[in-house]
C-alpha cells in the first residue's frame, strides 16, 4: 500500500481512500472549516512517477541516507546496461512559472548570455561565460529543487549526477572508473596536493613553474613547506629565436626541466618521488605545456604527474586515457571555462587505482561517501548548489548537437589568427613573418590555440613596465568596455586575447582602435 501523509493538527482532519489501479492510496490531509476535498488529478501519480516509486532501492545503497542506488555502481554499469534517468520536471513547465522571463540584451538567438551590445568581450579565458542552454538548465534544477527539496536530494540528485559524470567522461574519452566530478580545479589540487604531502611526508617534494598559477603555489607552499622547486621557465624565453630552438621551440620547457633536476642532483636533493606539476595551458602566458614529452621525463625519474588543465576541454581535444597521456597520474579540469558551463563544475582524472586510494582517499571536504567509492568520495561533498554539475548533459547535448567540437577547435584557432594578424599590424605594421613572431611573446603554435599574447604599441611600453603599468592600461580599456587582460611579463606589456564561437573580429577592432588612444606617455593622468 503507498501512502501520502501531509502532518497537521488533528482538528479538522478527514480521510479519504480511493482506487488507484490495483492499490489504493490512502491519504490524510488538513482541511480548513467548509473546505471541499482536494480533486483527484491533483493527488493522482503519472505513470512516470508511479514506475519511480516501484523503483524504490531495497535499503539504503548509496552514501548516507540518500533513497538512490549506489553511484559507484552507476557509474561502473556498462553503457548496455545503465539506464539514464528521466529529467524529473519539464523545462516548458519551468518557464512558464518564471516571475520574469530570461531574456538576452544582444539578440534573442543569441547562444550565450553576454551583454554583447555594450560590453567587448575578449577575456573568456579568465571565468568564461555561460551557454544559454546549460544556465536554463542549471536554473529550472534550482527551480525544481525547491518544489520539493527532499525528493530532490534523496532520490534524484545523485543519480542525475553519475549521468553527468558519465557523460562527461565519454567526451573527454576517459574511463568512467578514472573520472570524477569535483566543483573546480582549486578543490582538486587541495585535494591532490593533502593527500601527496600526507602519504609521501618527509619526502614530498612539489615542483612547479615560474609561470604556474599563483594560487597553486600558495598551496604547494602551505602543504609542502620548504620543499617546493620552481622552475624558472621565464629566463629560458628568449632562447625561443635562437637556432638551437627555432624548429622545435617547445623543447624549451623540456630543456628547462631538465636543467632543473640536474640542479636538484648536484645539490643532492632527490626528485625521486617528487610531484611534478604541469599546465596544459598557462594562465597568465597562455603557453601550451608538451604534456607527454613532460611527463615522461618525469615518470623515468620515479616522479608523479599531475596536469593543471583548467584550460583544457574543448577549445583542445583532450583524450583522457592511459594511451594518449600514459605518463600522466592526475589531470584536472573546469567546465565553466572554454566548455562554457554554469560555474561549479570541474573533473578529477586518475588512471591508478593505488593512487584514487592513497592520494584520493580524503577528498578536500569529507561528507558521507569517504570510505565508500571513487565517486561516493566525490560527487557528494554536502549541501551546496549542484546545478552547474546537472546542467552538464544540456552543455553537452550543445556542442555535439549545434556544433561539432572538432569544428569548433577549427573555428576559433582560425579567428583568433586573424586577430592577432591584425593587432600585429595595427599596432606594428608587422606583415612578414619574421615581423609577426616579434609581436608575440613565443611562437604561435607553442601559444594555446584558443589564447595568445600579442605585445602592446610601442607608446604604451616603459623602459621596464611593470604590473602597475598593465593595470592602468587594462583599466583604461575597462573604462571604454572593453574586457580583456593586460600582462606584464619580463618587462614587456602584453595583451592576453581570448575566442571563442561568439567573438568576432570588428571586436579585436576595437581592441585595436582604442589601445591606440591610450594616452602617450607623460599625458597618462
Amino acid at each position: 500500500m503507498l501512502r501520502w501523509l501531509f502532518h497537521a493538527p488533528c482538528s479538522g482532519m478527514r480521510n479519504w481512500q480511493f482506487p488507484f489501479r490495483r492499490s489504493v492510496v490512502t491519504t490524510s490531509c488538513v482541511l480548513r472549516r467548509n473546505q471541499s476535498p482536494p480533486s483527484c488529478p491533483r493527488l493522482l501519480w503519472s505513470t512516470q512517477q508511479q514506475q519511480r516509486a516501484h523503483a524504490h532501492t531495497k535499503g539504503y545503497q548509496a552514501m548516507g541516507s540518500f533513497h538512490s542506488e549506489s553511484v559507484d555502481t552507476l557509474m561502473s554499469q556498462p553503457d548496455s546496461q545503465y539506464q539514464p534517468p528521466s529529467l524529473p520536471f519539464s523545462e516548458a513547465e519551468f518557464k512558464q512559472n518564471q516571475p520574469v522571463a530570461i531574456s538576452c540584451d544582444h539578440e534573442s538567438t543569441n547562444d550565450f548570455l553576454l551583454d554583447r551590445d555594450r560590453w567587448t568581450f575578449l577575456n573568456h579565458g579568465a571565468f568564461g561565460a555561460a551557454l544559454r542552454q546549460g544556465y536554463e538548465r542549471a536554473e529550472a534544477w534550482r527551480w525544481h529543487l525547491e518544489r520539493q527539496p527532499l525528493r530532490y536530494h534523496d532520490r534524484e540528485l545523485l543519480p542525475h549526477l553519475v549521468f553527468s559524470a558519465r557523460r562527461l567522461a565519454r567526451f573527454c574519452h576517459a574511463p568512467r572508473d578514472s573520472f570524477t566530478l569535483i566543483p573546480n580545479v582549486t578543490y582538486g589540487l587541495n585535494t591532490i596536493l593533502k593527500g601527496y604531502a600526507h602519504e609521501y611526508k618527509e619526502d614530498a617534494h612539489i615542483i612547479l613553474w615560474d609561470t604556474s598559477y599563483g594560487s597553486l603555489k600558495k598551496m604547494a607552499h602551505e602543504y609542502c613547506p620548504q620543499k617546493v622547486t620552481e622552475i624558472p621557465v621565464s629566463e629560458y624565453f628568449d632562447r625561443w629565436k635562437t637556432e638551437e630552438f627555432r624548429n622545435n621551440p617547445l623543447d624549451v620547457f623540456a630543456c628547462a626541466l631538465m636543467e632543473a633536476l640536474q640542479a636538484l642532483d648536484n645539490d643532492g636533493r632527490s626528485s625521486k618521488n617528487a610531484l611534478l606539476i604541469l599546465d596544459h595551458t598557462t594562465s597568465n602566458t597562455a603557453l601550451n605545456m608538451p604534456l607527454k614529452s613532460l611527463s615522461k621525463i618525469a615518470k623515468d625519474r620515479g616522479m608523479l604527474v599531475m596536469v593543471d588543465g583548467a584550460h583544457g576541454i574543448l577549445a583542445q581535444e583532450l583524450v583522457l586515457n592511459e594511451t594518449s597521456l600514459p605518463c600522466v597520474d592526475f589531470y584536472l579540469g573546469n567546465g565553466h571555462k572554454w566548455l562554457s558551463c554554469p560555474r561549479g563544475i570541474g573533473f578529477l582524472y586518475c588512471p591508478d587505482p593505488k593512487l584514487r586510494d592513497t592520494i584520493l582517499r580524503l577528498p578536500a571536504v569529507i561528507s558521507h561517501g569517504v570510505g565508500q567509492g571513487f565517486q561516493s568520495r566525490f560527487l557528494w561533498d554536502g549541501c551546496r548548489d549542484y546545478a552547474a554539475a546537472l546542467a552538464v548533459p544540456a552543455v553537452l547535448d550543445f556542442w555535439e548537437q549545434e556544433y561539432d567540437p572538432a569544428r569548433v577547435r577549427l573555428e576559433i584557432q582560425d579567428k583568433l589568427s586573424e586577430a592577432v594578424a591584425l593587432l600585429k599590424e595595427q599596432w606594428h605594421g608587422a606583415t612578414t613573418e619574421e615581423d609577426l613572431g616579434d609581436c608575440l611573446l613565443a611562437p604561435q603554435n607553442v601559444h594555446a590555440p584558443m589564447m595568445t599574447l600579442v605585445k602592446l604599441p610601442n607608446s604604451v611600453q616603459s623602459f621596464s613596465s611593470n604590473s602597475e603599468d598593465a593595470k592602468a592600461v587594462q583599466d583604461f580599456l575597462y573604462d571604454n568596455f572593453v574586457e580583456v587582460p593586460i600582462k606584464c611579463v619580463q618587462g614587456t606589456l602584453y595583451v592576453r586575447l581570448s575566442c571563442h564561437v561568439y567573438n568576432e573580429l570588428h571586436e579585436y577592432q576595437r581592441l585595436a582602435d582604442t589601445m591606440l588612444r591610450f594616452p602617450e606617455k607623460g599625458k597618462r593622468f
